[in-house]
């Protein structure tokens, strides 16, 4: 498996810039972000980059007993990861040691060190394996917020794939799952409703252990985002995701 490498040509936005930009979400560059793009085989698949930036998920499941789930904004810190068609010349110029500066890189090399090192983290690293498909126009976004958690959003025509910390938003064709500290909801393409929320399991006439449930709809919903074959990273990352509790008291219903 080729590896993913950065550019050797560092630029810096001069605009704001919605790199994703989707109904529910959007991954934002502001000005005086520096970056580059990402090769795999020499081509262009995406763009690392360092600077200010945020991002903002409406995460929120409509279900027969309310609305589940939160509007998640923060603002990102350190070097993020952007995969999918992207062009930034035009609302960019060449980066200066001033730029790389107020960033905390002494020159382009450290910043080039910097990216390699997440890089070898999230894709490169021993066991890892990212396979960037050309034929889909899948978007892919993998970074940390202000406070460190990591932020996973993966779009196409399809759908959207949400994590931030223990939070999780899936919106596939006709299925929605939410899980948050509000508890967790699905909808399933027949429209019916399964929640487990501060009242309890609504949806079941009897007690099932939602774990399954909620690992099986997470799945259908993310068989139509095709256009990253293996992500590795993202995968691990499920594996702290909440998937079943003791008790429905486990959610946190006073924050």
């Amino acid at each position: 498996m080729r590896k993913l490498v950065p550019d050797k040509n560092v630029m810096v936005t001069k605009e704001e810039h919605d790199i994703i930009s989707h109904e529910k979400a959007y991954v934002r560059m502001d000005a005086g972000c520096v970056w580059v793009y990402l090769l795999e085989d020499g081509a262009r698949v995406g763009v690392a980059f360092v600077g200010p930036s945020s991002f903002a998920v409406d995460a929120i499941a409509e279900t027969d007993v309310g609305a589940m789930g939160e509007s998640i904004v923060g603002s990102l810190k350190g070097v993020q990861f952007y995969i999918g068609p992207v062009e930034l010349e035009d609302i960019s110029d060449a980066a200066s040691s001033n730029h790389l500066g107020e960033h905390g890189f002494t020159d382009v090399e450290s910043l080039t060190k910097a990216i390699e090192q997440a890089l070898e983290e999230q894709f490169n690293g021993e066991g890892k394996k990212a396979e960037i498909s050309k034929k889909e126009e899948a978007r892919f976004f993998m970074g940390r917020d202000s406070e460190k958690q990591t932020v996973i959003l993966v779009l196409s025509d399809e759908g959207l794939v949400f994590t931030h910390g223990k939070n999780v938003f899936v919106l596939g064709e006709g299925s929605t799952v939410s899980v948050s500290k509000s508890g967790v909801a699905i909808t399933g393409p027949d429209g019916r409703n399964l929640v487990v929320g501060k009242g309890g399991v609504v949806g079941l006439d009897n007690f099932l252990d939602i774990g399954p449930i909620v690992t099986k709809s997470v799945t259908e919903a993310m068989k139509s985002l095709r256009g990253l074959k293996s992500l590795k990273s993202m995968k691990r990352s499920m594996r702290g995701w909440p998937y079943s509790w003791d008790s429905v008291d486990d959610f946190d219903w006073d924050d």
